[in-house]
């Protein structure tokens, strides 16, 4: 085994431990904070991010116990924005985004999430709100391990899109560092429930 092979290990092993203990803690939070902290989130996309500029927005539909996006979703929709959500092809490829309506029938993918049917036109995004487990003050962002985002935004780039690239999810899961690959694509800002986080650059003191 190589020393890269060695840190490789290391690092997924800081990564698996850190899922673990992230997942306890949001499953910790209670149901009435939950809805609190996604009405007041919502509240802060609303009246704080670039979306008139940027109106196709993409977030996802809620999974467990995410941040519930839904009312959101419908904010977005009665403002006039075009909300996307991702349809997932296969482990190793991009996602894909569809605009999303309050009567449009999702259906449910085998790794567990809802996105909208075939049939529908790809849409690139203006602006993601992507789903975490863990963010840090540097635009460290820690997913689910299948690397669905990181994939996504490099696509994204690559079709000529330039989308703001957030992250949505509780207070509660910031840490002080997220362990990064340069695979990991960072992210621009992050909304929680008490507001709009600013990004400190990694390599910056202070």
């Amino acid at each position: 085994m190589t020393s890269a092979d060695t840190v490789d290990d290391d690092l997924r092993a800081r990564k698996r431990r850190l899922r673990e203990e992230m997942r306890a803690r949001r499953a910790a939070l209670d149901s009435a904070r939950r809805a609190a902290a996604s009405l007041a989130a919502a509240r802060h996309v609303i009246r704080e991010l670039p979306w008139p500029e940027r109106p196709r927005v993409a977030l996802s539909w809620p999974m467990g116990e995410e941040l519930d996006t839904r009312p959101l979703l419908q904010a977005l929709h009665w403002l006039g924005a075009v909300p996307l959500l991702p349809r997932m092809a296969t482990r190793g490829q991009p996602l894909t985004f569809r605009a999303w309506r309050p009567d449009l029938e999702l259906i449910a993918h085998p790794f567990g999430v809802h996105e909208p049917p075939p049939g529908l036109p790809p849409v690139l995004p203006d602006l993601v709100l992507a789903p975490l487990l863990a963010f840090d003050r540097r635009g460290g962002r820690l997913g689910y391990g299948a690397g669905f985002y990181d994939r996504t935004f490099t696509a994204i780039a690559d079709a000529g899109g330039r989308p703001l690239r957030a992250g949505l999810c509780f207070a509660a899961q910031e840490v002080e560092e997220v362990p990064v690959d340069a695979t990991d694509v960072p992210l621009e800002l992050i909304v929680t429930e008490n507001g709009l986080l600013p990004i400190r650059p990694r390599g910056e003191c202070g």
